[in-house]
């Protein structure tokens, strides 16, 4: 089964479009953009079309590659703290001279729909939060929809990072999974991911995840994402971020002869990710 990210994205932005009818105006949900990387600022882009198309007003604020940390929360805390704004995202990776923990920290628990500041993840880690990272929601839905149960699983997750696998990891041993993460120091990680029957990978990393490293039947789920030039381009030519091609971890062509499950990139967990963070903002207005 190849799981279509979109049509399960369109289902649960329908649902919120009908539970928004019902409510008073809406405040603003801001997203935020340090420097000018093509593929963060079409993110962004793609989750303020998703957000307009229910009814969110979305607001995306551009800052300078070279801001301070100083500086940019310092911005960050002024248009937070405005009443009429209900949330904040910030796209990451952010500029590397940035500490990034003490940016998302910026973002007040109630007012975090990514589940990135310290407080949010704090309560999420203890079992009392009223949303689930995006990414998780991404699996947990994917997984229901497809009638898989992760209790008494098997599951090898690929990355242990902020954003996929320390959450993923997390909600899926608290579900009664026996849980591995695999990271870069992982000593033969195909001898742990063949017993897996669910795989989840985060890394980044194109084809990290080949046909011998899974078991027959195993569901494999791609939050990879990375890009790749095609062969006819030429670095630097104004045509360079139109022909690059977006590729998972997984060796999708490969892998999807044997797993029972698994999600392409693009259009697998991106669109559900989206449709899962406008999911956390309308709930924490409510």
């Amino acid at each position: 089964m190849i799981i279509d990210g979109r049509k399960i994205a369109d289902g649960i932005l329908g649902e919120l479009k009908n539970e928004l009818v019902k409510l008073k105006k809406l405040p603003y949900l801001a997203a935020v953009l340090v420097g000018d990387d093509a593929g963060s600022r079409r993110f962004l882009e793609l989750k303020k079309k998703a957000a307009e198309s229910i009814g969110i007003e979305c607001r995306i604020y551009e800052f300078p590659e070279n801001i301070s940390n100083g500086e940019l929360r310092k911005k960050l805390n002024q248009i937070v703290k405005a009443t009429t704004c209900g949330g904040m995202i910030i796209e990451l990776p952010l500029p590397a001279h940035l500490n990034t923990q003490a940016i998302l920290n910026a973002v007040p628990e109630e007012k975090d729909p990514d589940v990135l500041s310290q407080k949010a993840q704090g309560t999420f880690f203890a079992g009392r939060s009223k949303i689930l990272p995006p990414s998780v929601e991404a699996v947990r839905v994917i997984l229901t929809q497809s009638g898989n149960e992760p209790r008494g699983k098997n599951c090898a997750v690929f990355g242990y990072g902020l954003l996929v696998g320390k959450p993923v990891s997390h909600w899926l041993t608290g579900q009664g999974a026996a849980v591995t993460v695999i990271n870069e120091f992982t000593e033969n990680p195909a001898e742990l991911s063949k017993k897996a029957d669910i795989i989840i990978s985060g890394v980044g990393k194109p084809g990290l995840i080949k046909p011998d490293m899974i078991k027959d039947g195993a569901i494999v789920i791609d939050f990879g994402y990375s890009r790749a030039r095609t062969q006819n381009e030429t670095l630097g030519s104004p045509e360079h971020s139109a022909k690059q091609n977006v590729l998972g971890d997984v060796d999708f062509e490969e892998v999807s002869k044997k797993a029972s499950l698994i999600t392409p990139v693009p259009g697998g967990t991106g669109p559900i990710v989206v449709a899962a963070v406008l999911k956390n903002f309308v709930k924490l207005v409510k």
